[in-house]
């Protein structure tokens, strides 16, 4: 959503609250016109990235319209579980088995 379409939301909400049902059908129309004009230039800008000779912006068209996010890598502190078993895994020898002949 972009901001024009929030500022013709927020209008149209403050004439209904109003109580004006012509100041309310006139922010309902330009609500509708705003929200037809991002459709349209979202859809100028999706296919321009697609038909761009860029394979950059082809991948990013692509995820746009797939809603595509990549994976997310944590690097933090691990927690106090994880801390004892990797310390476990690394240092085997202190908690390894005698085995008896």
């Amino acid at each position: 959503m972009t901001c024009h379409v929030r500022v013709l939301l927020r209008a149209r909400d403050t004439a209904f609250r109003s109580g004006d049902g012509a100041l309310y059908r006139a922010a309902r129309a330009e609500l509708k016109g705003g929200i037809k004009n991002a459709k349209a230039d979202y859809k100028k800008r999706i296919e321009d990235h697609l038909s761009s000779n860029n394979p950059r912006q082809v991948w990013q068209g692509i995820q746009n319209i797939t809603n595509y996010r990549g994976c997310v890598v944590t690097t933090g502190n691990p927690g106090k579980e994880m801390q004892g078993s990797l310390r476990w895994l690394l240092a085997p020898s202190a908690h390894s088995l005698t085995w008896k002949k």
